[in-house]
C-alpha cells in the first residue's frame, strides 16, 4: 500500500471523526468509540462485542428460517402434530390450569411485574439503568411484534376451536416475545447476584409454559412460539449489551467518557485589576 492511499485513509478517517463530534457534540458511548485511540474501550469489550454477534445472530438465523417456512401458509413439519397431542389433554381441569397460567405472559402481569421490579431496583440499587433495561425491552418487543405480525400477516391455527379468543395475526408469538423479554431481563439483572441460579431455574420453567398454553388454547403454532423466543433473545441480548457497555465506561477509574469544555471554561481565569 502506499504512502499516498494511507495518507488519503488517514484523512478520510478524521473527516469523519471531526463530522461525528460536530453532530454529536456532547460526550458518550459513541464519542468513547470514535476517540478510541485517547480514551480506550475497558478491558474485554470486543469479547463481549463478539459474543454478543453470536448471541444475536443465532436466533436471528433460526427466526429467517421460520419465517421463511411459513410464507404462504405453509406449516413446519411439528406443528400439526404437537397441537393435536395437546388437544388430545383437553379436560376442564387443565383448561382452567392454563387459562390461569397464560395470563402471566399476558398484556397485564407483565408490565405489572417489570414496573414492580423496576421501583423495587431504583429504590435499592439507587440506578435507573435496570428500569431502563426492562422499559427498552419488553417495549421494544411490544413494537418489533407488532410490526412482524403485521408483516408475514399468518392467521392463527384451525386445528381445533379456540379456547380463547384472538384477533391479531399469529406469527410470531406476543406472549412468547413478552414472556421471553421478560425472563431475559430478570437474567441479566440477577447474573452478578445470588439470585442468578433461582431466576435462571424459573425463567426455564416460566418461559416455555407459555408457550406451551399458547399452543393447547389453540392460537399459537408451535412455530409461532420458536419465532418469538428467537426474537426476545436477539432484541434483549443486543439492548443488554449496549447497557453493560454504559456501565463499564461510567464506572472505569479512567474516565471513559468526558465532558469538553467551552473555549471560555478552557481559558484560565486570571485576576482581573
Amino acid at each position: 500500500m502506499s504512502r499516498t492511499t494511507t495518507s488519503r485513509r488517514s484523512r478520510a478517517f478524521n473527516a469523519a471523526r471531526d463530522i461525528l463530534r460536530q453532530l454529536y457534540p456532547s460526550d458518550g458511548v459513541l464519542g468513547s468509540i470514535v476517540d478510541r485511540r485517547e480514551m480506550p474501550l475497558p478491558r474485554g469489550t470486543w469479547t463481549i462485542f463478539g459474543v454478543a454477534f453470536v448471541g444475536f445472530a443465532t436466533p436471528v438465523i433460526g427466526f429467517v428460517e421460520l419465517a421463511e417456512r411459513i410464507r404462504g401458509d405453509a406449516g413446519l413439519p411439528f406443528d400439526r402434530p404437537v397441537m393435536l397431542w395437546l388437544q388430545s389433554r383437553h379436560s376442564p381441569r387443565n383448561t382452567r390450569i392454563v387459562r390461569a397460567v397464560t395470563e402471566l405472559g399476558g398484556v397485564t402481569a407483565v408490565p405489572l411485574f417489570a414496573l414492580a421490579t423496576s421501583a423495587y431496583l431504583v429504590s435499592v440499587r439507587g440506578s435507573r439503568r435496570p428500569a431502563a433495561l426492562l422499559t427498552v425491552s419488553l417495549v421494544g418487543s411490544t413494537i418489533i411484534n407488532s410490526v412482524l405480525k403485521a408483516l408475514y400477516r399468518r392467521g392463527r391455527p384451525t386445528f381445533f376451536t379456540h379456547i380463547v379468543e384472538e384477533k391479531s395475526y399469529s406469527f410470531p408469538s406476543g406472549h412468547a416475545m413478552a414472556s421471553a423479554a421478560l425472563a431475559g431481563c430478570a437474567c441479566v439483572l440477577a447474573w452478578p447476584t445470588a439470585w442468578r441460579y433461582p431466576v435462571i431455574v424459573g425463567s426455564a420453567g416460566y418461559v416455555p409454559a407459555i408457550g406451551v398454553t399458547r399452543m393447547y388454547l389453540g392460537v399459537h403454532f408451535p412455530s409461532d412460539i420458536l419465532a418469538g423466543w428467537c426474537v426476545s433473545l436477539a432484541w434483549v441480548g443486543e439492548v443488554a449489551t449496549i447497557m453493560w457497555l454504559m456501565d463499564r465506561l461510567d464506572d472505569s477509574p479512567t474516565p471513559m467518557i468526558t465532558h469538553r469544555r467551552s473555549p471560555r471554561e478552557a481559558v484560565t481565569p486570571g485576576v482581573s485589576g
